[in-house]
C-alpha cells in the first residue's frame, strides 16, 4: 500500500490534501475542498495519514478523525506506536480501542461514521 496523506494546515485553519512533496524545500503542494491550489512548507502542515479503511458511508479514515460507533461513543483515531497500527481513543476515557490487553481487534468497521476531525470540531471531544 502506498502510504496516503492530508494536512491540517495550521495558518489557514483547514484540512488541505496533499497533491505533492518537495523534500529537499519541504514544501507540499496541497489543495483546499473549494478548488484553490497552494504550495506550503511542512512547519505550517500536521500530516495525517489515511488508515486504509472506510467507515460505514465509504468515507476514507484518517489520522484525527473523530468517529462515532452506534452506541453513541465517540473516540478519535491516531497511530499508537505501541500497538503499530491504528487505533481509536474514546473521549472520556484511556481505553484505546484493539488494545492488546482488550482482547478485541482493530476493527473500524465498528466505528460507524466519521462525523468531523480534532482540529476543526474538537468541541465534539470535551468531557460534559
Amino acid at each position: 500500500m502506498i502510504p496516503k496523506f492530508r494536512a491540517w494546515d495550521k495558518y489557514h485553519e483547514m484540512i488541505v490534501s496533499i497533491i505533492s512533496f518537495d523534500f529537499e524545500r519541504k514544501i507540499a503542494y496541497v489543495g483546499r475542498e473549494d478548488g484553490d491550489r497552494y504550495d506550503i512548507h511542512f512547519d505550517n502542515l500536521i500530516f495525517l495519514q489515511s488508515t486504509g479503511l472506510e467507515d460505514k458511508n465509504g468515507v476514507e479514515i484518517y489520522e484525527g478523525d473523530l468517529v462515532q460507533n452506534g452506541r453513541g461513543e465517540i473516540g478519535y483515531v491516531t497511530y499508537l506506536l505501541q500497538e503499530t497500527g491504528f487505533v481509536v481513543v474514546l473521549k472520556n476515557t484511556d481505553y484505546r480501542l484493539g488494545h492488546r490487553n482488550t482482547g478485541e481487534s482493530y476493527d473500524m468497521a465498528y466505528w460507524h461514521e466519521i462525523i468531523g476531525n480534532i482540529y476543526e470540531n474538537p468541541e465534539l471531544l470535551e468531557v460534559k
